[in-house]
């Protein structure tokens, strides 16, 4: 169930900034800083970052190429896995 406080926007890289420190212990051990911000910087690349109380509990990467998106990823917070936010 969604809370209020639950909202999704495009990532921007103050908000893996804001998660640097925790990538690898909250989310998954495969996203290191340096392989998240050149995903960022790639210019085919788009992240969504999906936030409850301002608090990022999970992002979802798209590729695009032409006309088409293909979905690379969907990653939550490991303490909010299983609540269905994605």
């Amino acid at each position: 169930m969604l809370q209020n406080n639950f909202n999704i926007s495009i990532m921007k890289i103050e908000d893996l900034e804001n998660i640097k420190d925790t990538l690898e212990i909250d989310f998954d051990d495969f996203w290191n800083y340096n392989i998240f911000k050149s995903e960022l910087e790639n210019p085919n690349s788009i992240y969504f970052v999906a936030k409850e109380d301002n608090e990022i509990v999970g992002f979802i990467g798209l590729l695009i190429v032409f006309e088409e998106a293909d979905i690379t990823n969907i990653v939550v917070k490991k303490s909010f896995r299983g609540k269905r936010y994605f």
